[in-house]
């Protein structure tokens, strides 16, 4: 007998990520991850360590954030710093924001000229 899973309850469950189109929204379940570094961070002791509700608040604002500035970055960005994310099997809308604002636009050439360590002599 052949039982579909419904998307959003499986990527739910399995705290992955659900998308519709390669440039929507990410819906991400941040938890896993929040978990996960709360635990170690308690695990070595740091001396300073972020707690797992200041973890989620993190997420939360991060992913308000960006919703309201999604629009206003490339595909190519969004799909580079979604992806990133997604590769460590944890993702996070605070790693989305930073990439995005650390790397925006690093696809779009500037002055076309070469790179520092590589200019003709």
């Amino acid at each position: 007998m052949y039982i579909a899973i419904p998307l959003l309850l499986a990527g739910a469950l399995t705290g992955g990520v659900i998308r519709v189109a390669d440039t929507s929204f990410p819906q991400f379940n941040p938890a896993p991850g929040c978990k996960a570094a709360s635990a170690i961070n308690q695990s070595i002791d740091l001396a300073v360590s972020q707690d797992y509700k200041a973890c989620m608040a993190d997420e939360d604002s991060a992913k308000k954030e960006l919703q309201e500035s999604w629009s206003k970055y490339s595909a190519a960005d969004k799909r580079r710093c979604v992806g990133q994310t997604e590769d460590g099997g944890m993702p996070s809308y605070v790693e989305v924001q930073e990439c995005l604002v650390v790397t925006i636009g690093v696809d779009v050439p500037g002055d076309n000229a070469p790179p520092p360590n590589r200019q003709k002599k």
